[in-house]
């Protein structure tokens, strides 16, 4: 098995041996590398006995470097000097970097247009956003996630922090016959259609007092195929407010009835990985205030 070049590579000796020449003791470069001096000693003898060469020479309480160390010391400080700039860099990335996940709905309808605003609250006009709008529940959340935004039945059991109620309605394309408000003998007789996590049944009793068998068309999996759906033709379906909000307002659909049911809450909450972020903290901070105004 070939050897790895990073696995050989000894980063803390030659850490060790560029801030001690530079410095010219061993005690100011382990108080710079935040270790005890013996540490110092003991990383430079490690490099010592694997070049085969001496590479530091005691001058009084401080250090002075050989002729074979003085011969590299430039090139090894400004290698030294380069890490740290590509170290700094991506910790500064890694710090304008937020990673969210949250529901497809609310990811594709609110959270989207909210970036720019998040950005100016922030004072961060470089924010990178990396969105993952597939949260479903009761999901792990990836490793990389600094925030979560999900539908929960109650935010404040849960330890959340509620962004604002979730409402479900009916809508139809706009170019459908059906009236508004449509009759529950009207939807009896319509291909409707239908999400797992929404029943017709609870719609009707909120708009009619009472639930009557109904004709089923295509069940769908998540709400933003159940939107297309909708779009195209395809029948009246329940849909979440927040989404169908943009298609009502251009006219291409339209609410059947004023009727609406309660889908619980959007909630969000910071990941172990974000409460150490404070980007992380700031942005949920934001957010929160965003979905107030």
């Amino acid at each position: 098995m070939s050897r790895s070049l990073l696995r050989d590579l000894p980063l803390r000796e030659l850490l060790a041996l560029e801030a001690s020449l530079r410095l010219g003791s061993l005690a100011r470069a382990a108080d710079e590398l935040s270790v005890t001096p013996s540490a110092i000693s003991h990383r430079i003898r490690q490099l010592e006995r694997t070049l085969g060469i001496a590479l530091l020479a005691r001058r009084g309480r401080g250090v002075a470097p050989t002729a074979a160390a003085a011969a590299c010391q430039h090139e090894l400080s400004a290698l030294v000097a380069e890490f740290r700039r590509a170290t700094h860099a991506l910790r500064h990335n890694a710090q304008q970097t937020l990673h969210i996940d949250v529901t497809p709905v609310l990811g594709a309808t609110w959270l989207t247009a909210q970036l720019a605003a998040l950005r100016q609250a922030l004072d961060l006009p470089r924010l990178q956003v990396e969105l993952s709008a597939t949260r479903l529940p009761n999901a792990p959340a990836d490793p990389r996630t600094d925030i979560l935004i999900e539908l929960v039945a109650d935010p404040l059991a849960s330890g959340l922090t509620r962004l604002f109620g979730a409402r479900i309605g009916a809508y139809v394309d706009a170019r459908s016959p059906l009236s508004s408000p449509v009759s529950l003998g009207e939807l009896q007789q319509q291909t409707l259609l239908r999400q797992t996590v929404v029943e017709w049944s609870d719609w009707c009793v909120t708009a009619f007092g009472h639930s009557a068998p109904l004709h089923y068309g295509v069940m769908l999996d998540d709400p933003l195929s159940a939107l297309e759906a909708c779009l195209a033709g395809g029948g009246p379906a329940l849909l979440s407010t927040l989404s169908v909000a943009p298609y009502v307002a251009s006219g291409q659909l339209r609410p059947l009835h004023p009727a609406q049911i309660d889908a619980g809450h959007y909630a969000i909450t910071l990941t172990e990985r974000g409460q150490r972020k404070e980007l992380a903290r700031r942005a949920a901070a934001a957010l929160v205030a965003l979905a107030v105004a």
